[in-house]
C-alpha cells in the first residue's frame, strides 16, 4: 500500500528510517551488554512510536509486524524473558522486511514481506533460514547420503528422504535474492532527506546576515579605491605641469651653459619617477576593476545563500490553518451559532519564526469574529442575513509580503461602541476621540485591556487578546488594517514582510549618536525652517500639504538621556524626516541623514531586553554601533503624550527624596537602569566611569550607589574601596561578572549586594535598592 498524500509520505520515510536506525543501534548494543535495560526501554519506544505511526496512515502490515515487535520487547523490558543472542537475528529479519514495507509506502514498489512469516520468525515459532545456515544443512546432508559401493544399505531410502528435504532447502537458498558485490558497489549509499536542528539553521541565517554586512563594507572599500583614483587623475595633470617644467630648464641650460650630464640626469629621474608612478596608477586600475568583480560576486553569493537557507525555513500556512476548522466547530456550538469556515492559501509558504508564533494570532482574531462579528441564527434571519455565517482565513503573497486574512460576515464593528467603551475604561477622554478618524477608533480595540464585553466569559471578556495580535505584526515588522461595515462584517488583514533577516534602514545622526531606522516606515525627508512650524493645540506641528502633522525633536523621546544639543537656530535649515505606521504620520527633528544601508539587527537580550523605542543594534561598517528605533513605539508613545514634552523637559521637577549615583559605561544599560530608577520615584545622577563617580560621589550627597565592575580609568571594586575610606553610603555591583570569585572580591571591597546582569530582574534590583535605604 502507497501513501497517498506526498507531504506525509516523505515524513514516514524520514521517521521510519530514524525509528529503524534506533533499534538497530540499540541491538548491538545488547549483544554487548544483554542486561542493559535503558537500551531496551529505548528501543520499545522506537517501536511503540512507528507502530502509532503506521496504524494512522493505514499501514496494516507495518502496524502488525511493529505490534509483535513491541510485544517482544516489552516482555524483555518488564523482564518476563531473558535476551538471548538468537533474538537478535529475529528482530534484525524483521526490521529487514520493515524496511521493504517503508520502501513501499513510499514509492509504491511491490514488497515480496510474507507477513506470517515474519511474525511467527519474531514469536520464535519458526526458525530463520540464511545463505550459510541452508549451505550448512545442505553439506550435512550430503555426507550422510552417500551410497556404499555395493548399493546395499538399506538405510539409503531413509537418507534419500533427508537429502530432499535438503533440496528444498537449497532450492529455497537459490530463490533468495542475493546482490552481488558489483552491484552493491554501484549502488552508492544515498541519503535523500534529513532533519536538522532549527537552532543550526537560525545560526546559518545569522551567519547570512552577517555576509551581508561583510559585503557591504567590501562595498565601501570599492568606493574609497574610486575616490584615490580621482586623487591620482590630479596627480598625473601634476606630471604634465612637471614636464613643461622641465622644457623650461632645458631651454634656460643653454643660455647658462649648464652642462649637459646635469639634464640627463633631471631627465633619468624624471623618466623612472614617472616609469614608477604609471606602475602605480596601473596596479590601481586593477585592484579597482578587481574589488568591483569581488564585490559583485560577494554580492551574488551572499544574495543567493541568505535566500537558500530561507527556502529551507520556509513553512506552508495549512501547518496553521489546519487546526482552525475543530476550533470553530466547538467554538460556534458553544456559542450556540452556525458558522463555515473557508481556508484559502494554505500551500503559501511563510518563514519558521512566522509559522511558530502565527497560531495565537489568529485564533484571538478567529475568536473574536465569533464571538464579537458573528450573529446567532435569530439575529441573522431578523437581518435577512444566509445562514450558516461565514468566516474566510486565507494567505496569499503580495510582492515581498505575506498577506493573511481573516474576513466574516458578521456584524462589523461598532464605532459608538467602541467609543463609549474608550471612555468608560478612561483610555481616551470624548475630545480626544471626537479628533480621531474612523480608523483610528476602530485600532483602539487593540489597546491592551480594552473589550466590548460587558460579562467575562469562556470566550472573550477578559480584555486580552487583540493586543496579542498588534504585538505579534509589530514584532515582525509588519501591519495590521482592518476593513469593517457596520452589519456587513469585518476584514482583517496582517501584511508581514517575508525577509526577517535584515534589514534596509537610513542612518541618521543625533547629538553624537547614530541610529537607524527602517526605510519601510520613512515617508519624506526634507529641511524646514524655524518659522514652518505651527503650533496646533498647543502642540509643535508641521504642514504637509493641507495635513497637519505632529513635531517632535527626536532626542526628548529616546532612552538615552544626555542634554540634548538644540539645533534650533533663527534662519538655519532644520532636518525633518516623516515617519508612518499604519496610518499615522509623524514628524522628527534629527541633526543629520548619513546613509542608506542593509544591516543585521541584533535585538537586545536579558537587562536590555525591555528597553523603550529601541529594538536593537547593529555594527556599521566603521565599526560603531548603531541603534535601532521602534518607530511603531515612537509614534504610539507620541500620541499618548497630553503635554508638548519636547518643548519643556526643563520645568519637569522630579520629587524625590532619595539620590541614587549610577556609575555604569555602558551607554543602554545605564539609561535603562536609570529609567527604572526614575519610574520608580529616584533621582538619579549618572557617571560614565569609576573616576567619574568619584568626583561626583565627593562633591554630593548620594542615599546609594550602583556600580558596574569593569569600568575605563577606575574599576567598580575600586571605586567601592575608595568610597568606603571616607562612607557607609549602601553599594550595589550590577555587573556580568558572576563568579563566586568575583562576588567574594565585591564584598570583601565593601558592597552591600552583588546582582549579576545575566540573571537581571527589574523587581529584584528594585527590592535590593528599597531594601539597603531602608537599613
Amino acid at each position: 500500500m502507497m501513501i497517498e498524500d506526498a507531504e506525509f509520505r516523505e515524513l514516514f520515510q524520514i521517521d521510519s528510517d530514524e525509528h529503524i536506525q534506533r533499534i538497530e543501534a540499540g541491538i548491538l548494543e545488547l549483544e554487548s551488554d544483554p542486561k542493559n535495560a535503558e537500551v531496551l526501554k529505548i528501543i520499545f519506544r522506537e517501536a511503540h512510536s512507528m507502530k502509532g505511526a503506521a496504524g494512522l496512515l493505514g499501514l496494516k502490515e507495518i502496524e502488525g509486524i511493529t505490534h509483535v515487535l513491541e510485544d517482544q520487547l516489552g516482555k524483555l523490558t518488564k523482564g518476563h524473558t531473558q535476551y538471548q543472542a538468537s533474538d537478535a537475528d529475529r528482530i534484525y529479519y524483521a526490521l529487514d522486511m520493515l524496511k521493504l514495507l517503508v520502501e513501499e509506502a513510499v514509492t509504491g514498489k511491490k514488497a515480496d514481506v510474507d507477513l506470517a512469516k515474519t511474525i511467527a520468525i519474531l514469536n520464535g515459532a519458526e526458525q530463520i533460514v540464511t545463505a550459510a545456515s541452508a549451505q550448512t544443512q545442505a553439506r550435512q546432508a550430503a555426507d550422510t547420503a552417500v551410497p556404499n559401493q555395493e548399493g546395499t544399505n538399506p538405510s539409503i531410502k531413509k537418507e534419500n528422504g533427508s537429502s530432499e528435504k535438503q533440496a528444498v532447502g537449497k532450492e529455497a537458498e537459490k530463490k533468495e535474492p542475493v546482490p552481488s558485490v558489483k552491484k552493491t558497489e554501484t549502488n552508492k549509499f544515498k541519503i535523500d532527506t534529513m532533519r536538522v536542528d532549527p537552532v543550526k539553521l537560525d545560526s546559518l541565517l545569522g551567519y547570512a546576515g552577517e555576509l551581508t554586512v561583510s559585503k557591504n563594507r567590501i562595498q565601501k572599500r570599492a568606493t574609497e579605491i574610486f575616490d584615490l583614483l580621482f586623487l591620482v587623475e590630479d596627480q598625473t595633470k601634476q606630471w604634465n605641469d612637471k614636464k613643461k617644467i622641465f622644457l623650461e630648464w632645458e631651454k634656460y641650460s643653454k643660455q647658462l651653459d649648464l652642462p649637459v650630464s646635469f639634464l640627463e640626469n633631471i631627465r633619468s629621474l624624471h623618466a623612472d619617477e614617472k616609469r614608477k608612478w604609471d606602475g602605480f596608477v596601473q596596479k590601481l586600475s586593477t585592484l579597482k576593476v578587481k574589488s568591483i568583480q569581488d564585490s559583485a560576486k560577494l554580492d551574488l553569493i551572499a544574495q543567493k545563500m541568505e535566500e537558500g537557507i530561507q527556502n529551507v525555513r520556509l513553512l506552508p500556512l495549512s501547518s496553521v490553518f489546519d487546526i482552525f476548522p475543530r476550533t470553530v466547530r466547538d467554538m460556534s456550538r458553544e456559542l450556540g451559532k452556525e458558522v463555515y469556515l473557508t481556508l484559502e492559501g494554505g500551500n503559501v509558504t511563510a518563514d519558521k519564526l512566522v509559522i511558530e508564533e502565527l497560531k495565537d494570532p489568529l485564533m484571538h482574531l478567529l475568536r473574536n469574529s465569533l464571538d464579537h462579528g458573528i450573529e446567532t441564527r435569530e439575529e441573522r434571519e431578523k437581518d435577512n442575513k444566509p445562514n450558516p455565517a461565514r468566516i474566510r482565513v486565507g494567505g496569499k503573497q503580495v510582492n515581498n509580503a505575506i498577506w493573511i486574512e481573516i474576513e466574516d460576515d458578521g456584524h462589523g464593528l461598532d464605532i459608538n461602541k467602541i467609543k463609549a467603551r474608550a471612555i468608560q475604561k478612561e483610555i481616551y477622554s470624548e475630545d480626544e476621540l471626537d479628533s480621531f478618524s474612523e480608523s483610528e477608533i476602530q485600532e483602539i480595540i487593540f489597546h491592551p485591556g480594552f473589550s466590548t464585553r460587558e460579562q467575562v466569559t469562556n470566550v472573550s471578556g477578559r480584555g486580552v487578546g487583540m493586543d496579542v495580535v498588534k504585538s505579534f505584526v509589530e514584532k515582525f515588522k509588519g501591519s495590521i488594517t482592518i476593513d469593517s461595515t457596520l452589519h456587513l462584517g469585518t476584514k482583517f488583514t496582517l501584511k508581514l514582510p517575508i525577509n526577517f533577516s535584515t534589514n534596509h534602514v537610513l542612518i541618521i545622526h543625533l547629538n553624537g549618536w547614530k541610529y537607524g531606522i527602517p526605510t519601510e516606515h520613512i515617508g519624506q525627508s526634507l529641511f524646514i525652517k524655524q518659522e514652518q512650524i505651527l503650533s496646533v493645540e498647543g502642540k509643535p506641528a508641521l504642514s504637509i500639504g493641507d495635513e497637519p502633522i505632529r513635531l517632535i525633536y527626536l532626542n526628548d523621546y529616546l532612552p538615552i538621556r544626555y542634554p540634548k544639543e538644540s539645533n534650533v537656530k533663527s534662519g538655519k535649515n532644520l532636518s525633518c524626516m516623516i515617519l508612518r505606521y499604519n496610518g499615522e504620520k509623524l514628524a522628527i527633528i534629527i541633526d543629520s541623514i548619513l546613509d542608506k544601508q542593509e544591516i543585521l539587527l541584533k535585538p537586545f537580550t536579558g537587562i536590555l531586553e525591555n528597553v523603550p523605542k529601541l529594538a536593537g543594534t547593529t555594527i556599521l561598517e566603521s565599526g560603531e554601533i548603531c541603534y535601532m528605533i521602534q518607530v511603531p513605539e515612537l509614534i504610539q508613545d507620541v500620541k499618548g503624550k497630553s503635554m508638548d514634552r519636547s518643548r519643556a523637559p526643563e520645568d519637569i521637577q522630579i520629587k524625590t527624596t532619595k539620590t541614587i549615583l549610577l556609575a555604569e559605561d555602558s551607554l543602554i544599560t545605564r539609561a535603562q537602569i536609570q529609567r527604572i530608577l526614575e519610574e520608580n520615584g529616584y533621582q538619579v545622577v549618572t557617571a560614565v566611569d569609576g573616576q567619574d563617580a568619584l568626583e561626583k560621589f565627593q562633591k554630593s550627597d548620594f542615599s546609594l550607589v550602583i556600580t558596574d565592575v569593569e569600568m575605563p580609568k577606575k574599576d567598580g571594586i575600586t571605586l567601592v574601596r575608595n568610597i568606603r575610606d571616607t562612607k557607609d553610603t549602601p553599594i550595589i555591583v550590577l555587573t556580568s561578572l558572576g563568579s563566586e570569585e568575583q562576588i567574594q572580591k565585591g564584598k570583601d571591597a565593601g558592597a552591600n549586594s552583588y546582582l549579576i546582569k545575566s540573571q537581571f530582574d527589574q523587581n529584584v534590583l528594585l527590592h535590593t535598592v528599597e531594601r539597603l535605604l531602608a537599613e
